[in-house]
């Protein structure tokens, strides 16, 4: 295979072909993600899209993404991808010898976009919270999906992080399964393409999020868009959601689905929605395409085959499919 990963990084028994239905607009063949198994990624998805759609309104099920942000909040910086060229891997080491640096003033910072804080956290309390988050993470992948960014294609991208993942899910004894865990895009997928508009029209929708005045207005009107019975809201901070004690009696009506744009501190905030017991969906950056609808273009799987003018798939025919499958900002949330 083109851009094999080194073994150490296969942390899963397979690598199988990455794809979502409905965005096959970026498949170059050059996508892939490690799997319990062998699978193909179109059942794989709808079986994911299946578990969600029969948990609204009746179950618990929460669904957490975590990619390069969590992944460097928990397990801190590591040594880069041996199938970066060595001045990049130099470039890189300087650049995270710098960085601790920082944060030993300014803690943990983290953005989901420019301008767009999906994190703060002082140097002590990335200790304190480490393990607090660590145990959350592990909670989920018990009782819903986990969804990891561990795809990889010819640029790598989050892959350093892959061993330490690896000795982590051992550490909290977590057992991935075709059921608790899912990629990191199939999270997109959902929310950005077909499945979406069937999962949410009629239902009462919480959203548990940061925005306020113009933006929140801004979300509120997409996701009218798609039919919803109502829309209600919980804010929480924009940097610390981690310290977050969500007020469930403030709410009108028991939702049938909650939607998170919580940022790297998410995790603290799933048992505390557990008394729902409605799909958790962490929604993260899905938000900003809602607030904004040229935002679509900053990061893959925003936008639908559906929704492809000419000119956009011209476009992505030209550009490396293989950077843009997993190219994100420095923090994915």
């Amino acid at each position: 295979m083109k851009g094999q990963l080194p073994e150490r990084f296969q942390i899963l028994p397979a690598t199988v072909p990455f794809y979502v239905p409905g965005f096959r607009s970026l498949d170059s063949g050059e996508n892939f993600v490690l799997a319990p198994g062998p699978v193909d990624c179109g059942r794989w998805f709808d079986d994911f899209v299946a578990r969600v759609s029969q948990a609204v309104g009746v179950a618990h099920l929460p669904v957490c993404r975590m990619s390069d942000g969590e992944f460097l909040l928990l397990f801190g910086a590591q040594q880069p991808s041996p199938r970066h060229s060595l001045p990049k891997r130099i470039r890189i080491r300087c650049r995270q010898a710098f960085e601790r640096i920082r944060s030993r003033f300014l803690g943990f910072r983290a953005c989901t976009a420019p301008g767009i804080s999906s994190g703060a956290m002082s140097y002590a309390e990335i200790a304190s919270q480490r393990p607090v988050l660590s145990r959350a993470y592990g909670d989920v992948a018990s009782k819903g999906i986990l969804a990891l960014h561990l795809s990889h294609s010819r640029v790598p991208f989050q892959e350093q992080y892959f061993p330490a993942v690896g000795q982590w899910l051992k550490q909290e004894d977590i057992a991935l399964t075709l059921a608790n865990y899912a990629p990191f895009y199939f999270v997109y997928g959902l929310l950005r393409g077909p499945a979406f508009p069937r999962l949410v029209a009629g239902r009462r929708l919480l959203m548990v999020h940061s925005a306020v005045g113009a933006k929140r207005n801004a979300i509120v009107k997409s996701l009218q868009a798609v039919g919803p019975r109502s829309i209600e809201w919980l804010g929480i901070s924009a940097t610390r959601s981690f310290a977050e004690t969500l007020d469930l009696s403030r709410l009108q009506e028991k939702p049938d689905i909650c939607l998170i744009g919580a940022g790297v501190g998410k995790a603290a905030l799933f048992p505390q929605l557990e008394p729902l017991q409605v799909p958790c969906i962490d929604a993260g950056y899905t938000f900003e395409v809602w607030a904004d609808p040229d935002r679509q273009w900053d990061r893959p799987f925003m936008t639908p085959d559906s929704d492809m003018d000419v000119s956009r798939v011209r476009y992505l025919s030209k550009v490396d499919h293989a950077a843009l499958a997993i190219r994100s900002s420095h923090v994915t949330t």
